[in-house]
């Protein structure tokens, strides 16, 4: 599986794997002795914030975006970026409360996979970007990103190196189903789930927080028990 780019201009920052959003406070509270839970302690959690690419806004003039009481898009500085660009309607009004920008990558995927957008996990203040799946395996242009307008009173200010969106790489829709398990697998499934409950009871990777909470890195060594064929795994 991969993903391929091109830029409309060359300074744009290429893609970069996604990072998880780690908080000062986080890693305050989650350095602590005893520790407190805190998000990027949970793999599930740090596996969603870094899944994909992040695109960024890579263009060299910085704009302000903004909305008039009745929705209407402003944009400060769209003059000076439709010529760096030479691109008129790089940011323009897409439909009733949204707009989009040309974000100058053009994106492709392997046959039968496709790009599916998501917020960033360090957008600019007031940037809400909406979820899409666009068919690169053949869509031959640049991506067309399309956000909320802004309420009346406040600002979004973009400027180079920002985070827009991410990219995540997935099967096209039509390729998958959903169907209940049979009897066999629901079996098979109900056996691996007590096994997990009986090596939690007794499990060394249990550890509890500074609330009192008891927690396991569990799901981590089954994770990397299942990555490396079924070996055991130390944590």
């Amino acid at each position: 599986m991969y993903l391929r780019f091109a830029k409309s201009v060359p300074y744009l920052p290429d893609p970069v794997r996604s990072r998880p959003h780690v908080t000062a406070v986080d890693k305050e509270r989650g350095s602590a002795n005893p520790p407190h839970a805190v998000p990027y302690h949970c793999k599930p959690w740090v596996d969603g914030q870094t899944v994909g690419w992040t695109l960024f806004y890579g263009f060299l003039t910085p704009i302000t975006i903004s909305a008039k009481v009745d929705g209407t898009l402003v944009v400060e500085n769209l003059e000076m970026l439709a010529r760096e660009t030479q691109q008129p309607k790089i940011v323009s009004h897409f439909a009733q409360g949204h707009f989009g920008i040309g974000c100058g990558y053009t994106l492709q995927t392997p046959p039968g996979f496709a790009s599916l957008i998501i917020p960033a996990t360090r957008p600019p203040a007031g940037l809400e970007a909406l979820t899409a799946v666009i068919e690169t395996d053949w869509y031959p242009r640049q991506l067309f990103l399309v956000f909320r307008i802004p309420p009346p009173g406040v600002q979004i200010f973009l400027d180079r190196g920002m985070e827009l969106v991410r990219v995540v790489v997935i099967p096209r829709q039509e390729q998958g189903e959903a169907r209940p398990f049979t009897a066999d697998e629901l079996a098979e499934l109900h056996e691996r789930e007590q096994q997990y409950l009986e090596e939690e009871k007794t499990t060394l990777t249990r550890w509890t927080s500074a609330s009192g909470d008891q927690f396991t890195h569990l799901y981590k060594q089954w994770s990397a028990r299942n990555k490396s064929g079924g070996e055991q795994v130390k944590e």
